[in-house]
């Protein structure tokens, strides 16, 4: 039985725990790390490509020679393996879009992944609940929903803020065959200003940080940008100060984070619940928030434009509120639809008279044809509505930038000579 949805709770380790589970975050970074330059490393020299299973007998050897390798349950690490061979999977598969495997920086998110065989779940009372790990014992967690099905892994992870332990659980999900509302169909306009704006003149916005805020956390990444410059120039260590200022930026980021994540996930669960069809604009969000700095050759133009506008963009959570709107229609059966995004804000949705002049402002529409007046993201939601279903976008590989080279490539396979070719000769 795989995993077919997830818990995620808050888990409370004591000093200790949480110390030793840091250092295992750390280890698994390495581990992550050392395993993809050593498959890198087969590629390049020996056009041979490693799986998880080789480089577990490489990980046995490890732990024989470093004690803080030997710390990291077995089970920890041939989890991260696990993972390595699957990102490596999804960059072969033709309609994957994932891209080839990266490092982990030193400031990635502290994540140590274990089996389900490892780990055992039990609730204490009706606010607590316990999971019991490899060399540390039972650490307690916030029995905050059930877990609905059979736990098949789990991930115990460190966000700057807490701690928390996320559950794959094979809870049985199916799609229904109908929605409960048949028929309703809403169109979603996603912003800068109003993060949705729906068809039916529904506006939802949610601020995730405070003036006060913004301006504390501008001030951290300046002293944290002039301390590591300094200590870049001396070549010395990260001191003390800098860790506790890196510590306190990653703290407040991860309240905007959660908080950006509780309202699309809210809006995502309202929007299904209620409509059998949900239209969007088929936007390519990694693309649009590219930087537009450019080269040394060829420098970019409007560039600290374009920067406010990524910034506003990825504030706002276009890509996390897509993907909580599929992930919550797997089980309302809500069709999720994407439109073509061309003049949406720019054509009148009462007489169809497209003009980049019809948007007065952000946020007022007056159509120069009819004289239709309306909220202008409002108006663009009701064309999305209206508008027909776009042909499948190219995934995978189709939309993969293959020119810079990688740095493991796949295995290639040869392709089957029919018998017509066979019975040709080439000079």
């Amino acid at each position: 039985m795989n995993a077919d949805t997830g818990r995620r709770y808050r888990l409370y380790p004591t000093e200790e725990q949480a110390q030793r589970l840091a250092s295992w975050g750390q280890t698994c970074r390495w581990l992550y790390n050392t395993a993809l330059e050593q498959r890198q490393f087969a590629w390049q020299q020996r056009k041979r490509t490693l799986g998880a299973t080789a480089q577990c007998v490489s990980l046995t050897e490890a732990r024989k020679e470093l004690d803080w390798v030997a710390d990291l349950p077995a089970q920890s690490g041939q989890q991260v393996l696990r993972h390595l061979d699957q990102a490596y999977r999804n960059w072969w598969d033709p309609q994957h879009p994932a891209g080839p495997p990266t490092r982990k920086r030193k400031s990635a998110r502290l994540s140590v992944p274990f089996p389900g065989q490892a780990i055992a779940v039990r609730r204490v009372n009706r606010r607590w609940g316990v999971v019991s790990l490899p060399k540390i014992g039972e650490v307690k967690f916030r029995w905050s929903r059930p877990l609905g099905g059979v736990v098949r892994n789990a991930v115990v992870s460190f966000d700057g803020v807490a701690w928390h332990v996320g559950f794959g659980v094979h809870a049985g999900v199916t799609a229904p065959e109908a929605h409960a509302r048949p028929g309703t169909v809403v169109g979603v306009d996603r912003g800068v200003k109003v993060a949705l704006a729906m068809s039916d003149g529904r506006m939802w916005n949610r601020t995730f940080s405070s003036p006060g805020q913004e301006r504390e956390l501008a001030r951290l990444k300046s002293a944290a940008g002039r301390q590591e410059t300094a200590r870049r120039n001396c070549g010395a260590k990260t001191s003390n100060r800098a860790q506790k200022i890196r510590a306190e930026i990653a703290r407040t980021e991860a309240k905007i984070r959660n908080r950006r994540r509780d309202f699309l996930a809210w809006a995502a669960n309202r929007l299904c619940i209620q409509h059998a069809t949900v239209k969007l604009e088929g936007l390519h969000v990694k693309a649009m928030t590219a930087t537009a700095k450019g080269t040394i050759a060829e420098p970019g133009i409007n560039v600290a434009a374009k920067a406010g506008l990524n910034r506003a963009i990825l504030d706002k959570g276009w890509g996390i509120f897509e993907a909580a709107l599929a992930n919550r229609a797997r089980t309302t059966g809500t069709r999720i639809v994407k439109v073509p995004a061309a003049y949406t804000s720019q054509r009148c949705s009462r007489c169809g008279h497209t003009d980049r002049n019809n948007r007065e402002s952000q946020a007022r529409f007056r159509c120069g044809s009819c004289g239709y007046q309306a909220n202008a993201d409002v108006n663009a939601a009701i064309n999305v509505r209206d508008a027909a279903e776009a042909p499948s976008p190219l995934t995978g590989r189709a939309v993969r930038d293959r020119s810079r080279k990688a740095s493991c490539r796949p295995p290639t396979q040869r392709r089957r000579r029919t018998a017509l070719e066979t019975g040709i000769s080439r000079p």
